[in-house]
């Protein structure tokens, strides 16, 4: 991982290699979606840069610019809001923007991102691919809940 005083040139040259300027709300957006690592809400987004006097349609054309742009992905899971997070790079010792499951806690609403080390899914070759897996369920604070 990259050290936080490094970070800021990291995502600007992310962001123009997408074809992207790198203004201050789309630095700030992908700064937040790279430190929270799950996936979050446009309100939770907005939420946690109110301290950047960015306005919400800002930050909302943020978002949506870096998915277009690849650098971010915008899912819904199942519960009709969009939620953003960062997509992968070869930089991180990813692959770019490789899916993975998440799991909606059905109590709490939480979401958790699912490695293969917590679920193998095979899919047959007739399906075809596959672009989203989620599961519903209980997280760990909610097992025993209801």
């Amino acid at each position: 991982m990259t050290s936080s005083a490094q970070q800021p040139d990291h995502t600007r040259r992310r962001l123009r290699d997408a074809g992207l300027r790198a203004t201050s709300a789309r630095v700030a957006v992908m700064e937040l979606l790279a430190k929270i690592g799950t996936p979050e809400t446009h309100q939770e987004i907005s939420d946690q840069l109110q301290s950047l006097s960015f306005d919400k349609s800002t930050i909302f054309r943020a978002l949506n610019d870096l998915a277009a742009g690849g650098l971010a992905r915008r899912m819904e899971l199942g519960d009709h809001v969009w939620r953003y997070e960062l997509a992968s790079s070869a930089e991180d010792g990813e692959h770019p923007d490789q899916s993975h499951p998440h799991l909606l806690c059905v109590v709490c609403g939480s979401i958790t991102c699912l490695t293969d080390d917590d679920i193998e899914i095979k899919v047959s070759k007739t399906i075809g691919p596959i672009e989203d897996v989620l599961l519903k369920g209980h997280c760990v604070s909610c097992v025993g809940v209801e």
